[in-house]
């Protein structure tokens, strides 16, 4: 069974990668042959030297394109990919907490050949409070009566076959909306929760214990996501945030607890559907 791990770290992300390749190859599905395709604009890796690492040079995009062209960065080397029995996508901090066995974390088969894991904050609510995009012009969009799950962007995969075949289906709609000037809400996060809202028979949802915040930890974590801003400055990368003022604080709530049950009360009135 040999499983391909995708790794995109251009820019200031090479810091993790040293950590991360130590820590997955002891912990993540061991005694299984792991390949590290590494994307980096990088020229010198650690641990390049390693048989299992491959490193592909790949220059660094301004943000948010450096995360919303992966698929579309992964399709690249598509025909590399399908040597693999398995792939999958790895934010570049992360880390297991212990070893993650095969059982845990693999599609089970028949229509499912997929995986993704429940984003920890939105677990357990209401799809109408998901930070779906409701954008109708996006390719992404989620009417508020419709989804099950939110899913984080840091961690999926599955058989290489649909794997690739997501990648490709993703960059397509993505393209789509760049080519409309549409931005979806949370990148390839949102794509990829749109395809699990469409097709959820696909999908493996793993719970929130593999993809856990550093700064919210729970009990049972299985990866923890360790905290960017302890490495480098995330704001040199995405921008700085401009602080919101009494209004525009107030304004946030509402939107944010109250607007979706009106807007729920709209789509359902409506029967709207993911066409």
């Amino acid at each position: 069974m040999k499983i391909g791990i995708l790794y995109l770290c251009t820019g200031k992300y090479t810091v993790f990668w040293p950590e991360f390749y130590k820590n997955f190859e002891k912990n993540f599905l061991p005694g299984c042959p792991k390949t590290y395709l590494v994307f980096t604009d990088a020229p010198q890796i650690a641990h390049e030297a390693e048989p299992n690492v491959r490193r592909i040079e790949q220059e660094a995009l301004p943000w948010p394109y450096s995360t919303m062209e992966r698929f579309r960065i992964f399709l690249t080397r598509e025909q590399e990919l399908r040597e693999f029995d398995y792939l999958f996508y790895a934010n570049a901090n992360l880390e297991c907490r212990g070893p993650i066995l095969p059982e845990e974390i693999l599609p089970r088969g028949g229509r499912e050949t997929l995986v993704a894991v429940c984003h920890l904050p939105y677990y357990g609510k209401p799809p109408r409070f998901h930070p779906y995009d409701r954008n109708p012009r996006s390719r992404a969009c989620i009417p508020y009566n419709c989804g099950q799950y939110y899913v984080a962007g840091g961690l999926n995969g599955g058989q290489a076959g649909s794997y690739l075949a997501l990648c490709r289906e993703l960059a397509r709609r993505t393209q789509e909306d760049l080519d409309h000037g549409v931005i979806a809400r949370q990148h390839d996060e949102s794509q990829l929760n749109r395809m699990v809202a469409e097709h959820p028979e696909w999908f493996r949802i793993l719970g929130p214990e593999f993809c856990v915040p550093e700064e919210t930890p729970v009990p049972n974590e299985r990866i923890r996501v360790l905290q960017k801003n302890r490495f480098l400055d995330v704001s040199a990368v995405k921008g700085r945030s401009t602080p919101q003022n009494f209004i525009q604080r107030k304004w946030e709530a509402f939107r944010l607890n109250w607007l979706p049950y009106l807007w729920w009360a709209r789509d359902t009135l409506l029967h709207k559907t993911l066409k």
